[in-house]
């Protein structure tokens, strides 16, 4: 069987199923109607992820361990409230401060501990009994002189940049979240607690055999939405207090998602409605028929639906990944439903009947559109192997879209044709002719000086080169945001006055109960803190370094007159053990996040400023020789907290790039292959489908762009859309080339059908983008948008150029014509010159 004649029955098939959706309109409606409901229902149960930690998998060991020092130690991953007032030691402003701090501990959920200088703690000896109190409570108690607090504040080296900034400009206010997702958590911290000073009473007593058993592993971690309801009313107390002699600056992970969300969720619906706006006046441009705007729009909004329904369901979150899914699918939508309206009007147009011109559409278009769909999705899929959780979910969710699209293209569409008042009317306008020319003179062009559009390609490609050679990764969320942003500013301003706004944390376990007790153990931890507080690179440094070593040397101090000199470890395991429980046993649970109940393992951790990922691996990697060197073969530790899992995502961030393009060439070019159904001609089309990815990659390495989260989609999705325009070029030569048998003819028939089709449709997908771009508040979302908008023309130039030059330089050196060469009968009478329509066949 030749391949015309299997593109006949092919075609055929197409035909029968379009007339099978008209006789059956009402079904295919109802059906369709009844999907999207059904999916529909699923959008109330959407949530929103946009952690640090959502980014890995919850099987990557960066994030079991991560997960696991939660649970020994409690939530890293803080909110720090920077309060700025004209003096922080005013009376005024102290009582004010208080007010605030009862507020936040009051009337804010899913909170563990509230620490300001309201509630700082301040030990001390008193005789032989330790006391350890509330800074404010013993001030005012003792003195109440400003200048006495003062003086106490920045005398205390735990209190400054944890406290209040080094040049007194700021104090904060600092929530540590629970642990545990609410009513899973109740007596948790209680027996841990508990477990802590049994642990300390049964060493001094000569008993070694503590509790172990916390139940612990099978409670869920406090999730996102928890995290946002505790922003949220934070942000009702601040709104209330904010004021210009109480300047609050909020930051943290849980503040920082909160605002990303906001922005993200803004962002979307601007896009869609401009986006859909816009959209809509060039669809009444081409068409001048009312039925034209709305058929394709409810067509998308159908495949929305659909596609964020299915993605609820599969219990996939949205994320600023995500963000352009919706702009994504709108555009596929709309082009699948634009090969289909064009035939359709244009047999209207020929006095045609309905049913008739929904078969003509789908015998000339249907297989175009399964092609394009296979492909397009065959491009997004590459993101399914992607280490980063959103790009993964993204390799799930955007085939759906594209499947949805390609579903209601073929039965919602038509049966709406079917069922709705369209007038036929014959249009006698030729407002194409202009761009028709135009095209038909580059295909000329093309054709006639091939070596000259390949030399200009090769010379932008080098170009091109150049631009990536100089490309960069990058993962750094905070420089999403506009430099006005108040997060932005904040992270800015906390990180320049508190020396930091994000931790890296250290685990170190000694491998024995106690362990913890010996003197040369701490004298270790200390060490290693003080060397670590020492590496710098620039901009990255430590500005405070905590453990218990602090409590310890604290306390020793306090037992000794209070006197500086004892501010030290002390020189015996059972005077540290002594100590320790003298500490538990005045009231505080400061123990609680810094080592375990069996006091074989510490908390060290580092208060770093909030940078891109790429500047903490260099950092970390300083860190963990310095750690190695300093606490020896005895002592274990693990590097985890914020800037671990940034520098793990950055990680799988370029892992992910080089899989999912190599992927997206392995699955595309076979499936050309087996579309296509010529060797030469598909190994052709790799090429203007490759240059635009090159092409837009070497724009960003020149404009300074990096490849983060976002932008690294964008290679696998040009690519996808690419092999869209390609396939409908090649689909459509063939035709031509069988009627005419000359390179030159079928390329100006190509042109002027199909190059016109690809013209708008690039052009919708283009302006889509260019809104997305245009309305987006998150820098990323920008960069993605317009970068988007680029690579889609440039792969539409590289169609209209590359591929006719291709063809006629390949023409030229062969003898076998593209397989179909001499016309037989059979194939002459596929489509003569004189039946052939003039319309746009995708």
């Amino acid at each position: 069987m030749s391949r015309a004649t299997a593109r006949h029955r092919i075609d055929d098939a197409f035909e029968a199923w379009g007339r099978w959706v008209y006789r059956n309109r009402l079904l295919v409606l109802g059906l369709s109607l009844g999907i999207v409901a059904t999916l529909g229902s699923f959008l109330p149960q959407m949530r929103v992820e946009n952690s640090v930690a959502s980014l890995l998998h919850g099987d990557d060991s960066a994030t079991l361990v991560y997960e696991e020092f939660q649970r020994q130690f409690g939530q890293d991953d803080r909110i720090m409230i920077a309060v700025e007032p004209p003096n922080v030691f005013e009376a005024a402003f102290l009582e004010k401060l208080a007010s605030f701090h009862r507020d936040l501990e009051a009337q804010v959920p899913h909170v563990a501990d509230v620490t300001s200088l309201v509630n700082a703690r301040q030990t001390r000896g008193d005789g032989d009994t330790l006391v350890v109190g509330e800074l404010l409570e013993t001030w005012r108690a003792e003195s109440g002189d400003p200048a006495e607090l003062r003086r106490r504040v920045f005398a205390n080296p735990l209190y400054v940049n944890q406290l209040i900034s080094r040049s007194g400009r700021l104090t904060t206010v600092t929530l540590e979240p629970v642990v545990y997702s609410a009513l899973q958590s109740s007596g948790v911290q209680e027996r841990e607690r508990d477990r802590a000073v049994s642990t300390l009473s049964d060493v001094l007593q000569g008993f070694d055999e503590p509790e172990t058993d916390s139940g612990l592993d099978s409670l869920e971690l406090l999730s996102e939405d928890e995290k946002g309801q505790l922003v949220f009313a934070i942000e009702r107390i601040v709104d209330r207090y904010s004021a210009p002699d109480f300047v609050i600056h909020v930051v943290g992970g849980p503040a920082l998602v909160a605002q990303m969300t906001r922005q993200m969720g803004g962002e979307a619906r601007g896009i869609l409605i401009v986006a859909s706006v816009v959209i809509a006046l060039f669809l009444y441009a081409l068409f001048r028929r009312f039925s034209g705007v709305v058929l394709p729009l409810i067509v998308v909004a159908a495949t929305l639906i659909g596609n964020l329904g299915t993605m609820v369901w599969l219990g996939i979150p949205f994320s600023v990944v995500l963000g352009m899914l919706p702009v994504f699918t709108m555009c596929v939508g709309i082009c699948n439903a634009v090969h289909v309206l064009v035939l359709v009007y244009r047999r209207f147009a020929a006095g045609d009947t309905r049913e008739n011109a929904i078969a003509y559409a789908f015998a000339h278009s249907g297989l175009a559109i399964t092609m394009t769909s296979l492909t397009t999705a065959a491009g997004m899929l590459s993101f399914i192997s992607a280490e980063l959780v959103p790009i993964r979910h993204l390799g799930i969710t955007a085939p759906f879209g594209v499947l949805y699209a390609y579903l209601f293209s073929m039965t919602l569409l038509p049966a709406l044709i079917g069922i709705l008042s369209i007038r036929h009317r014959v249009d006698g306008r030729d407002a194409a002719t202009g761009l028709e020319r135009l095209l038909v003179w580059t295909g000329d062009l093309a054709h006639r000086r091939p070596l000259h559009v390949l030399g200009a390609g090769a010379a932008i490609l080098a170009g091109s080169i150049f631009g990536i050679a100089n490309l960069e990764f990058a993962h750094d969320p905070i420089s999403w945001f506009p430099e006005d942003d108040p997060i932005r500013r904040a992270v800015e301003l906390i990180d320049e006055e508190m020396r930091g706004s994000t931790t890296t944390e250290i685990q170190i376990e000694t491998g024995r109960e106690n362990g913890l007790y010996d003197p040369d153990v701490l004298r270790r931890i200390e060490i290693a803190a003080a060397k670590a507080s020492a590496i710098a690179r620039e901009p990255i440094y430590v500005g405070q370094a905590i453990s218990l070593v602090d409590i310890v040397k604290e306390t020793h101090q306090a037992l000794n007159a209070n006197d500086p000199a004892y501010y030290a470890i002390p020189d015996t395991r059972r005077l540290v053990a002594q100590e320790l429980l003298l500490f538990e046993n005045s009231g505080s649970d400061d123990l609680e996040p810094i080592t375990d109940g069996q006091f074989s393992m510490a908390r060290l951790s580092l208060r770093l400023p909030m940078a891109d990922a790429v500047l903490y691996r260099s950092f970390l990697k300083d860190l963990d020789a310095h750690l190695e060197r300093t606490l020896g073969d005895e002592l274990r530790f693990t590097l985890t907290g914020l800037a671990v899992i940034q520098v793990r995502a950055f990680t799988a961030l370029t892992e992910s790039m080089a899989r999912s393009y190599l992927i997206a060439l392995l699955v595309i070019t076979p499936l050309m292959i087996v579309l296509i159904r010529d060797l030469r001609l598909s190994l052709i089309s790799m090429v203007p489908n490759l240059f635009p990815v090159f092409v837009t990659l070497g724009a960003m390495g020149v404009l300074g762009i990096s490849l983060d989260a976002s932008t690294i989609m964008i290679g696998s999705m040009i690519i996808g859309l690419a092999v869209d325009d390609t396939i409908h070029f090649l689909h459509r030569f063939r035709r031509e080339f069988e009627l005419t048998g000359d390179t030159r003819e079928a390329i100006r028939g190509t042109m002027v059908t199909t190059g016109s089709a690809l013209f708008f449709t690039s052009l919708v997908l283009g302006t889509g983008f260019a809104v997305m771009g245009w309305m987006g508040n998150l820098t990323n979302t920008i960069h993605f948008g317009y970068l988007s908008a680029f690579g889609i023309i440039v792969a539409f130039a590289g169609d209209a150029l590359l591929t006719p030059a291709l063809i006629s330089l390949t023409a030229r050196f062969s003898e076998l014509r593209w397989g179909v060469m001499p016309i037989g009968i059979e194939d002459a009478a596929i489509e003569s010159p004189a039946t052939a329509p003039a319309s746009i066949d995708l």
